[in-house]
């Protein structure tokens, strides 16, 4: 039996990649760098932009990358479940998804000042809106960090992975064509609804089942072939109905989760990930090309700090309103600050669709290395710093924050009786139905501007003054709206600080009001923030920045002089 052409090349690319990997990581070891700088720098080194005698195939790599992706994937969908994300509470859930939206926004805003597209800055956005839990979960474990610090930010995680999934999922869509409209966007995520009822509904009964029988046999073996033939089947179908092979892998993930023996295959696939994952982020090295670093210099710094700040910020506000401590608060707003596998899995798609420019991937690959490095020096210190904030409180805020942790305490110690939550149900219909209907009016404002501005320009009017009056008459129906679901709002998170307070007992002046405007802050970022980041891209870029600054204001003042106004010391 003679070998396939294509054998020789695909074994001295394998050898390329891993042969140097081995040293590179070997030397960040000795230098207490992150294995992950290490692919990254044998990839700069066997790829095609370095003078180095050294060089791989780039198809070839980038076809065992995909490989990483996959089960990089899978393995994700393996610790994904509906009973852990319930279990990891509404905090990790608002912590997730108010860094995850900000980021996002904040992402695009800073690629469209930076002379970037509008594809490719939503690109950008959210490249950086997700952390990374394969570097987490190594800094955690080389720092020993366990207890409510590794549970409120693993947890964070699980919700933010499940939000990457469906980026990838929407940006698919919006770089193949669909555009930015809002038509294909419903229709996409229609499209999207339907697939993951068909491939969940037919995978919760059988295949579970299936592989639990196959695990019980004793053969690790088979049950390691049956794992990952389900893993490739599940990616070949997503890729059929046009959509990523990672949300294919996830899902398969999540099917053989449901069998029970998720940990017996996670044992069993984890050196096989852990090679291709490498391979991964070796492919992600080969594309960077050093020379598009000094003039995109700008953009480096810029996200370097967007990330650091941002991530730090976001992570720290979603963490205190949602009843943790300052100082928890912060060290897990510090332990998310990076970005890492999905952020290239994102770029990648990018680049694949020719979305993305050739400056994309080396920012990303900076940034990544950089907020990797400072993540354990910014837990080391994040306690420190957690005193020096707390010292130079206002002494309002600070009581505040005391009486609030305790009060979400309480009420996150509840159980989960039907009959208890019920009368919320309701207003949380009516919460999620209102936001809806501004997204959907945000965006067809959007596209009735393109035909009403020309139309009042025939009229004789400035092309100005036509848009001023096109946005205001569609701004005056979004407020309209806007008073409705803060209505809404202000009726659950009344309804939520009344019981935590009756929970806890406590009956300082001022307690339950203060834990009520804590609670409309957290249910108003997690509806707004989302709403921004999916609005931005669709709206004049002006819009929403102004429209959030002076919420912020607003929101801001409003606050402090309730604070002022009660009782807490």
């Amino acid at each position: 039996m003679t070998a396939s052409p294509a054998s020789p090349s695909i074994l001295v690319d394998l050898a390329l990649v891993l042969g140097v990997a081995a040293v590179t990581t070997v030397a960040c070891q000795r230098l207490r760098l992150p294995v992950v700088v290490g692919y990254l720098l044998a990839g700069l080194i066997i790829g095609p932009h370095v003078p180095v005698p050294l060089v791989a195939d780039q198809g070839n790599v980038h076809t065992l990358s995909e490989l990483g992706v996959i089960l990089l994937m899978f393995s994700i969908g393996l610790e994904f479940s509906l009973r852990k994300l319930l279990r990891a509470g509404p905090s990790a859930a608002l912590v997730a998804i108010i860094q995850a939206s900000f980021m996002t926004w904040a992402g695009y805003l800073m690629g469209r000042l930076l002379g970037w597209g509008a594809i490719e800055s939503i690109f950008a956005g959210s490249a950086l809106a997700i952390s990374s839990t394969m570097i987490i979960a190594r800094v955690f474990a080389n720092l020993g960090i366990k207890g409510p610090l590794a549970e409120l930010v693993l947890s964070a995680l699980i919700v933010e992975d499940l939000l990457a999934i469906i980026m990838l999922t929407l940006l698919t869509a919006v770089a193949s064509g669909s555009g930015l409209s809002l038509p294909a966007l419903l229709l996409t995520l229609a499209r999207l609804a339907g697939f993951l009822a068909v491939v969940l509904v037919l995978g919760r009964w059988f295949l579970p089942r299936f592989v639990r029988w196959v695990a019980d046999q004793g053969n690790d073996e088979t049950l390691l072939v049956t794992a990952v033939g389900l893993c490739f089947t599940f990616s070949l179908l997503a890729a059929k109905a046009g959509y990523s092979v990672a949300l294919g892998a996830f899902l398969a993930g999540m099917v053989v989760a449901e069998s029970g023996r998720e940990r017996k295959v996670e044992h069993l696939l984890q050196p096989v990930r852990d090679m291709f994952v490498a391979v991964f982020f070796v492919s992600i090295g080969m594309l960077i090309d050093p020379a598009q670093l000094p003039p995109n210099w700008k953009a480096l710094l810029a996200f370097g700090l967007l990330v650091l700040v941002g991530k730090f910020a976001s992570a720290s506000l979603g963490g205190l309103l949602g009843g943790n401590s300052l100082r928890l608060s912060l060290r897990t707003g510090a332990s998310l600050a990076q970005i890492g596998e999905f952020s290239f899995i994102i770029a990648a798609l990018g680049q694949q669709l020719g979305a993305v420019g050739p400056a994309l991937f080396p920012v990303l690959v900076a940034t990544c290395a950089w907020t990797t490095l400072t993540t354990p020096l910014f837990i080391r210190h994040s306690e420190s710093l957690a005193d020096h904030i707390e010292q130079r409180l206002p002494r309002p805020l600070r009581h505040f924050l005391t009486h609030h942790r305790v009060a979400m305490g309480h009420l996150r110690a509840m159980p989960l009786r039907k009959a208890d939550w019920s009368h919320l149900r309701r207003p949380f219909v009516l919460l999620l139905l209102d936001g809806l209907t501004i997204t959907l009016l945000a965006a067809l404002g959007a596209l009735i501007q393109r035909t009403a501005i020309p139309a009042l320009q025939a009229r004789g009017l400035p092309h100005r003054l036509a848009a001023l009056l096109v946005w205001t008459g569609i701004l005056g129906l979004i407020l309209r709206l806007s008073a409705g679901l803060l209505g809404q709002v202000r009726r659950i998170a009344r309804s939520l600080a009344t019981r935590a307070i009756h929970a806890s007992g406590d009956a300082t002046e001022g307690v339950e009001e203060a834990t009520r405007l804590c609670l409309e802050a957290a249910l108003g970022a997690m509806v707004a923030l989302p709403m921004a980041a999916l609005l931005q891209p669709l709206l004049p870029p002006g819009i929403v920045p102004a429209l959030a600054l002076a919420a912020l204001a607003g929101g801001g003042t409003l606050l402090w002089r309730r604070l002022r106004a009660l009782r807490l010391g």
